[in-house]
């Protein structure tokens, strides 16, 4: 079964009878730090709805995306991996194997979901008319289709889990951790690469045309101009490396998993990078949505409004107390009369 395990079960192996407390250890906060970062996102998106746009709908089926690896994924993980809980060996078999086919499928699922806002976000500095007929049920329909493409790719190997061939298994496996790496890393990667200097060209011969103006207005433009230069090439060049360092190592190990029977010597790296990649799921909607202007202002609003509430309710303690405090001399008073 070795050749049919994913990084993430192959990093979590222990003994039949022991809890691995420093392994949950490890996972815990990475769990809980998604569940709060993404639900951040699910109550900015249910209490504003000017933040129902059409891009901020691809960040939204990114969070649900995210939201499942804290919520399904991990804790899953955790009770085959790092307990002895499950003792049935057939169905912890099946459970392994559902652990890297929902791995595989939040993974694939993110992956595109990156590739679906990178190509908003290119439709509408490149294209703008076209983007701006774009309508709300398209961007839904969109999302649905890669929402079922994920689903279709990252189920597919529960065709042959059964399989009595097992070299015809060992072929399809490969197969399709090969048809993954290009078609789920790859291809959106590059196509990730040339959108960003697109758009980053093009930010940069807006800035000139711009520039062009009175020679008392050209300074400050021209400071501003290359502030946002500065900000958009960091940003982009994160993603890029982001994207790079999280997704292509996981392709690689599951890709040499397929190929090896001998998994004890790609153990540490799997531990390594199963952690990577599900810290993933917290670094998108900090990459991904709140460096957006109008769920940073949202944020903050929101954190304002909590603030305001707290002081509101204890100024008003305050006042109930200085009443009662004001009250109790005169009732000690009538008490001696």
């Amino acid at each position: 079964m070795s050749n049919q395990t994913s990084p993430s079960v192959q990093a979590g192996r222990v003994k039949a009878n022991e809890v691995d407390g420093e392994a949950i250890a490890q996972l815990l906060p990475i769990m809980i730090l998604i569940v709060i970062a993404n639900g951040l996102v699910f109550i900015l998106f249910e209490k504003r709805k000017e933040l129902r746009t059409r891009p901020n709908y691809v960040l939204f089926s990114l969070a649900i995306c995210d939201l499942t690896t804290g919520v399904i994924n991990i804790p899953l993980f955790i009770l085959v991996a790092f307990t002895p809980v499950i003792t049935s060996a057939e169905l912890k078999f099946h459970l392994v194997f559902l652990v890297g086919v929902l791995n595989n499928l939040t993974a694939i699922s993110a992956c595109y979901h990156i590739l679906a806002a990178t190509t908003e976000k290119y439709l509408s500095i490149i294209w703008p008319v076209t983007h701006r007929l774009i309508k709300r049920k398209t961007v839904i329909k969109a999302l649905g289709a890669v929402w079922v493409a994920s689903v279709f790719v990252a189920f597919i190997p529960f065709a042959w889990v059964n399989m009595e061939d097992k070299a015809l298994q060992t072929h399809l496996s490969i197969g399709h951790v090969i048809f993954c790496l290009i078609t789920v890393f790859l291809l959106p990667y590059s196509f990730m690469i040339y959108a960003f200097v697109v758009i980053f060209l093009a930010i940069s011969k807006q800035g000139r045309s711009h520039c062009r103006k009175p020679s008392k207005q050209r300074s400050s433009r021209q400071v501003r101009q290359a502030a946002l230069e500065k900000r958009c090439l960091i940003l982009f060049a994160s993603m890029a490396t982001i994207f790079l360092v999280c997704w292509l190592p996981w392709y690689v190990l599951m890709l040499l998993f397929r190929i090896s029977y001998n998994g004890d010597e790609l153990r540490i790296p799997s531990h390594v990078f199963v952690l990577v990649r599900y810290t993933t799921s917290v670094i998108n909607p900090m990459l991904y949505t709140f460096f957006r202007r109008d769920f940073k202002t949202a944020l903050k609003s929101l954190f304002e409004r909590r603030r305001s509430r707290m002081s509101s309710l204890l100024v008003e303690r305050k006042n109930d107390c200085d009443k009662a405090a004001e009250k109790s001399p005169e009732r000690t008073d009538e008490q001696y009369v």
